[in-house]
């Protein structure tokens, strides 16, 4: 019997994405805060025009054609920054009081990728491609960075 040879990619040198058709790869990490809010404008009764809580969770994706360092799109260490802009200025507050926008995971979603183009982007090798906003784990609002207006 003979045994399988190993994957090209996993012999000598680092892989390389070229010889897979201008393939490249990506990557996400989830964070996590709790928050309130309550949202305007909605029929009387509707329960999201009630001050409530979640446990919203938010996921970064970044993307690269090439690796850096050992082999990552980006370190996730270089992340922290967005950590700690979630624990600082969201984590246990009222979104009503923190944004001016209504505070809907979709207007959530695109005020995150905007800080993060800003505030992280430029300092890491990888691409933003979005950030999904969660706020139960059925329902959640994507911000695709090339839609960011």
């Amino acid at each position: 019997m003979t045994s399988p040879r190993p994957c090209s990619a996993l012999v000598g040198s680092p892989p390389d994405l070229r010889d897979l058709g201008g393939a490249g790869l990506t990557i996400g990490k989830t964070f996590t805060f709790e928050a309130a809010h309550r949202l305007n404008g909605l029929p009387d009764g509707h329960k999201c025009g009630r001050r409530h809580g979640h446990s919203y969770q938010v996921t970064v994706e970044l993307t690269s054609d090439e690796l850096v360092g050992p082999g990552f799109v980006t370190d996730f260490g270089d992340l922290a920054p967005f950590a700690a802009y979630l624990a600082e200025h969201l984590d246990h507050r009222d979104l009503n009081e923190v944004l001016t926008v209504e505070p809907t995971s979709e207007h959530l979603a695109v005020h995150l990728a905007r800080w993060f183009l800003d505030n992280v982007q430029p300092g890491i090798p990888g691409r933003l491609v979005a950030v999904t906003v969660s706020e139960t784990s059925k329902t959640w609002a994507r911000c695709t960075v090339g839609n960011v207006a």
